[in-house]
């Protein structure tokens, strides 16, 4: 859309009318989500000089555009940002965002408590610091982040980190208060070192833990890191080619001893892998969660669980494709199974099942 005809727009001029009458020097939330590019920035940034005006708590940027050659560069925006003293969270969506865009707003922003930057790029390294940063929760989640590093390096009241890990691009020291770390790790050439180094300074005393996975072999074996006060431990498995059995698990939840749930979920159903991927003998499960005291109960409670699928499918059909009765079958066995686990097993989907083509 031309500049000229943005600033015709019906909206756009609603959203102007409405901030030359705004006399209030109190704003709970101020949000702009538009369908734009970057030849509308001038107008934004008018607007975000009313906001620098306020006394604004929450302020939420989206910018959707056709293609990130066309999007929305926040530090364009920025212009003359002067310090905002109540502002407690920011939102930013769909923007070009820079390290020292992001070190800005931790400047001037003294109470900043959320900062959820998402399905955006990072242009250049950012760093996460300082003696007085009240930041809890950060989130950096389905960006490009190029070759950019992100280093949260001194963050006194960080308890809950939602980010994208890349080999060698993402580093933590000094968050004493983190209690829960979000890691979406889609990168072939992340190995179990990058994830051991990237967690080494909060794995002692970490109590939850969810990992995105895209190859969930590769850090769901030998090696994983102890993390002796984990209580939860949720893996997303989001591979279309690797719906692989519970058991390799195994082996991060005996890292954990005081864990008490341990849940998987399988984003992509095994039917829509390739004809030559290795199959499963519970590859129709969707999310499967256990619990117990300790470790080793849940260790106990999958090797059951496993043990028992896989002798199910020695005897029955277990496939992509599958007949109305053996997907009864199959069905009435892994409801059974939880029926057994009733005290171990606290939740069990499926995808939908797929009937054969004869």
């Amino acid at each position: 859309m031309l500049h000229g005809t943005w600033r015709r727009c019906k909206n756009v001029k609603m959203v102007n009318s409405v901030i030359k009458s705004h006399q209030a020097p109190f704003l709970n939330f101020f949000i702009i989500c538009f369908y734009i590019n970057k030849s509308a920035q001038s107008t934004v940034a008018k607007w975000l000089e009313f906001v620098w005006s306020r006394q604004v708590k929450r302020l939420d940027l989206n910018f959707c555009c056709l293609s990130e050659n066309y999007a929305v560069v926040l530090g364009d925006l920025l212009g003359e940002m002067r310090p905002m003293k109540y502002l407690q969270t920011l939102y930013v969506t769909n923007i070009k965002v820079s390290g020292e865009d992001i070190a800005l707003f931790l400047k001037n922003c003294p109470i900043l408590r959320t900062l959820d930057i998402t399905d955006s790029s990072l242009t250049s390294d950012v760093h996460v610091c300082g003696t007085t940063l009240m930041l809890e929760d950060l989130l950096i989640c389905r960006c490009n982040i190029m070759e950019s590093v992100i280093n949260i390096n001194f963050a006194p009241n960080l308890s809950v980190v939602v980010v994208d890990a890349k080999p060698e691009q993402l580093w933590f020291e000094n968050v004493p208060r983190l209690a829960l770390a979000n890691l979406r790790i889609a990168s072939p050439r992340y190995r179990m070192q990058h994830f051991s180094s990237a967690v080494s300074c909060f794995a002692s005393y970490l109590q939850t833990l969810i990992l995105y996975l895209s190859y969930p072999k590769k850090l769901l074996r030998k090696g994983f890191p102890q993390m002796p006060n984990l209580k939860l431990l949720t893996v997303r498995d989001i591979s279309a080619y690797e719906h692989g059995c519970l058991l390799p698990t195994t082996y991060a939840i005996s890292a954990c001893p005081r864990l008490q749930r341990f849940s998987i979920v399988f984003l992509e159903n095994v039917k829509n892998a390739t004809p030559g991927v290795e199959r499963c003998p519970h590859q129709h499960i969707k999310i499967a969660s256990f619990q117990g005291s300790c470790a080793a109960d849940i260790i106990k409670s999958v090797t059951y669980f496993s043990d028992s699928c896989d002798a199910f499918q020695k005897t029955n059909t277990c496939a992509p494709l599958m007949s109305k009765a053996e997907v009864r079958a199959h069905m009435d066995h892994l409801k059974q199974l939880q029926v057994e686990l009733s005290d171990q097993v606290l939740l069990l989907k499926f995808f939908k099942f797929k009937k054969r083509i004869s």
